[in-house]
């Protein structure tokens, strides 16, 4: 399954950003891990983790997915969504990156329907680099470093494992 939710994730990203954003964006690295630990940076290439939006989901898999980066990505990305430079964070700016964020998750539910109906939350953006995520379970993780013009990003999944 975690090969499954790897490919979802890597076509969702490739599929909003090249196609519904008209954005050039290369899939750099993937690390899947099981633990709690946090992963600053894989094999060189770190990603500065300013923003993060989560939208989690229930169903035949439990877990969450996050994107996440620096804010000027960010701006960079949902500017593209809207059709106009966006230059801070403002409500809009921060709803629209909480969009982005459910239509990657929307579209990995897509892809990964043959295994049952995904229920997902609306999307939570969470803004600062001093904070972390834990949660109470072991959950899988997928993560996959990806790269636009002029910034990188991070997609994660997690989920449980004995969801998957």
């Amino acid at each position: 399954m975690n090969e499954e939710i790897s490919d979802a994730i890597v076509e969702s990203v490739q599929d909003i950003v090249n196609g519904l954003l008209a954005m050039e964006v290369s899939h750099g690295v993937r690390h899947a891990e099981t633990s709690l630990e946090i992963l600053e940076s894989v094999e060189g290439l770190s990603v500065i983790q300013e923003i993060s939006a989560v939208v989690g989901f229930t169903g035949a898999l439990r877990g969450a997915i996050l994107l996440q980066g620096s804010i000027t990505t960010a701006l960079q990305l949902v500017g593209a969504l809207v059709g106009r430079p966006l230059e801070s964070l403002n409500s809009e700016s921060l709803e629209l990156v909480g969009e982005l964020a459910d239509l990657i998750a929307g579209g990995m539910r897509s892809r990964l329907s043959s295994h049952g109906a995904l229920s997902m939350t609306p999307p939570m953006v969470v803004v600062g680099s001093r904070y972390s995520l834990h949660n109470a379970r072991i959950f899988c993780r997928s993560r996959h470093f990806f790269q636009v013009p002029g910034g990188s990003f991070i997609v994660e999944c997690q989920y449980l494992k004995d969801s998957a």
